[in-house]
């Protein structure tokens, strides 16, 4: 099975690939429990896109 590789990415572009608000995904991002994401931070590591995309399945492309 191949691994994909994901990019860093902002919480607003991973919003708007999932096409919802910002208020929404962080609502979503909060009921993750692996994911530790610091308040300040602001770019999401690949590896916390991965996670992201774990739980919630793959985002839509543009």
């Amino acid at each position: 099975m191949e691994t994909k590789k994901h990019k860093p990415a902002t919480r607003i572009e991973l919003a708007k690939r999932y096409g919802v608000s910002l208020e929404t995904l962080k609502k979503w991002l909060s009921k993750i429990p692996e994911l530790d994401i610091q308040v300040n931070a602001r770019v999401l590591t690949p590896k916390q896109v991965s996670v992201i995309i774990e739980h919630l399945g793959e985002p839509f492309e543009d």
